[in-house]
């Protein structure tokens, strides 16, 4: 008998990998489907994961430009539901929460975001599917009752020890003997709808990282957006899909991102970040009480330069951080067989065993 097929749309390049291992979990019994913005570098890294999909849109820029593109979305989630026999969407992206309601199919949506910082995602995803999967610190607003949710953060889903293992190979892509030490610096684009007026990591700390390091520590930037051509020398010389490797071994990150704030944190690797969104965020904001992620606003820049000299001069310091993030780790179940399971029991409801 052909299995019923499910359809996993990320929106992100970072839900790719967060979505994969739920993928392999219900491949055992559903056919996967992957289905991608041309958003950053998500192609070329479903490429380089081995990933067959399709792409739908190329991902626009701007409020207009963006729900522009959610429409024709939606049209184009329609015929592949209607072409594949799609029995289920798991997608944080709208359209296709959209299109399964419209023809009775489940829809499962997903979010490691405190709704007042995504509004229009919230909007456009959540009131259409049939459960909300998120960590447990989210704060999901009216959508709380309809939200399934686990202690554990996506990162983990990925990143947990035992499903990614770190390759020493990194230092050969890197350029550099295993003997050097490095530092990781990651400059996200800020041109989401939700970054309108975040400032980051600013060229003026750049300047000044790089001062106080080198020539002990050598620097790597990761840059969404370009980079002035005196920091080319110093751009992430490694396939997207060792990112990974290189966040493991260094000795820190520097970073407005997010996302790869969050997995050098769970990686063990203390992430200084200097961000607008500083404080407001529920799931970052557990990794700093853990005392495995530092949070500085952007005016703070001075402040977040002299902890990062103060840790990098301080063993105790570092073991200190060795050691609360293993007791992190240690406190934090795997999130990915419940996420599964609740996609499961989405397509179960709506189509039965048949």
């Amino acid at each position: 008998m052909k299995k019923k097929a499910i359809a996993f749309f990320p929106a992100h390049p970072s839900q790719i990998w967060m979505l994969r291992p739920v993928a392999d979990e219900l491949s055992k019994k559903y056919e996967i489907l992957w289905f991608l913005r041309d958003k950053d570098v998500a192609c070329s890294l479903a490429q380089r994961l081995g990933l067959r999909y399709e792409v739908l849109s190329k991902a626009s820029r701007g409020i207009i430009g963006n729900a522009w593109e959610l429409f024709l979305n939606i049209f184009k989630c329609i015929k592949l539901t209607l072409k594949y026999d799609i029995k289920c969407w798991v997608t944080k992206y709208g359209c296709g929460n959209i299109a399964a309601r419209l023809l009775h199919r489940g829809s499962v949506s997903f979010s490691d975001d405190d709704i007042e910082i995504i509004p229009l995602t919230a909007i456009s995803s959540y009131p259409f599917a049939d459960v909300i999967l998120a960590p447990a610190v989210v704060r999901m607003g009216k959508y709380r009752s309809k939200t399934k949710t686990y202690q554990s953060c996506h990162e983990l889903f990925y990143l947990r020890p035992g499903r990614f293992t770190p390759s020493p190979e990194i230092y050969q892509h890197l350029g550099i003997s295993p003997d050097q030490r490095y530092g990781l610096v990651r400059l996200s684009a800020l041109q989401a709808h939700h970054d309108v007026g975040i400032k980051g990591v600013s060229e003026a700390v750049l300047d000044q990282l790089i001062q106080m390091t080198q020539p002990q520590i050598k620097i790597f930037i990761t840059s969404e957006k370009s980079l002035e051509p005196r920091f080319e020398p110093y751009r992430l010389p490694i396939p997207v899909d060792r990112i990974f490797d290189a966040l493991y071994y260094a000795e820190f990150l520097v970073s407005d991102s997010q996302t790869m704030t969050s997995e050098a944190a769970v990686l063990g690797t203390p992430s200084f970040r200097l961000s607008d969104f500083v404080g407001r965020l529920s799931v970052i904001g557990q990794l700093e009480e853990a005392g495995i992620s530092f949070g500085f606003k952007p005016h703070q820049a001075d402040l977040l330069l002299q902890r990062l000299n103060a840790y990098l001069g301080d063993p105790e310091m570092q073991r200190k951080v060795k050691t609360d993030h293993e007791r992190f780790i240690a406190s934090v179940p795997d999130a990915v067989p419940i996420f599964a399971d609740a996609i499961d029991q989405v397509v179960l409801a709506r189509i039965g065993t048949k």
